[in-house]
């Protein structure tokens, strides 16, 4: 009976070390998630003739829930913001799902203020989180990578929402009527506005798809600022919090 008692003691021990480990690395895991999406959508347009709308589609679809199920996950400190994550991450992935079988576009709108609600949410509380952090690790340092990626994450669906109302917000260089690419977000076009939100968030601006309307312009100009600010004090932060630390193991 003790030999049973222990067994189920050191197995509860074992999955609670489990978990902690699962929990001191969860932001890790969704910066993961986020350089599969950003790297893995890409190739699925590229041969998206060869494996199909449906096929291409769908895999796009399971790397954002990923994303979204990592998120989630990663910001779930209290049984509030928990509730709102997950029905907002629900909420995204079943109206992207429904809107790509419908092929509506009120759906398609839908989904996109939904998932941007989403992500707003996870980087306010990781912004949050992040200056309430009184020492650095790695984790922390893949806390502030997610919470930049996840910006430019954010644009990309505010672009392909702005591109469903007016399709003729932006330019395309170099290409005529018959071969413009699409910026949507949630199917196989994802990487053309994940491509567009990086390039402005990091300020590159190559000048192959050119905001046109006045909205897209304050778009762009928004998140390039956004993006700077983010950098400059968020490095100041965590720079500041290494020479705390350091400071006190000395």
């Amino acid at each position: 009976m003790k030999d049973s008692q222990t067994d189920c003691q050191s197995g509860d021990s074992a999955l609670d070390q489990w978990l902690f480990r699962l929990r001191q690395t969860r932001f890790t895991q969704l910066l993961i998630c986020l350089i599969l999406l950003v790297f893995v959508s890409p190739f699925v347009g590229m041969f998206r003739n060869q494996l199909g709308h449906s096929i291409a589609t769908l895999i796009v679809i399971f790397l954002l829930a990923t994303v979204l199920i990592a998120a989630a996950l990663a910001v779930n400190d209290d049984r509030r913001h928990t509730r709102i994550t997950l029905t907002l991450a629900g909420a995204s992935l079943i109206l992207t799902m429904w809107a790509q079988l419908a092929g509506s576009p009120s759906l398609r709108i839908a989904q996109e203020l939904i998932t941007i609600g989403f992500l707003v949410h996870v980087i306010r509380l990781i912004v949050r989180m992040l200056f309430r952090q009184q020492h650095v690790d790695y984790d922390t340092i893949a806390a502030s990578l997610c919470g930049y990626i996840l910006i430019g994450v954010t644009f990309a669906v505010v672009f392909s929402f702005v591109m469903e109302i007016d399709e003729s917000a932006t330019r395309f260089a170099n290409t005529d009527s018959s071969t413009v690419p699409a910026i949507h977000f949630g199917d196989q076009h994802t990487a053309t506005a994940i491509y567009f939100s990086f390039v402005t968030l990091t300020t590159l601006g190559y000048g192959d798809i050119t905001p046109v309307s006045m909205p897209a312009r304050m778009l762009t100009t928004a998140e390039a600022l956004i993006g700077q600010l983010y950098l400059v004090i968020l490095v100041a932060r965590l720079v500041g919090l290494h020479i705390a630390t350091e400071m006190k193991s000395h």
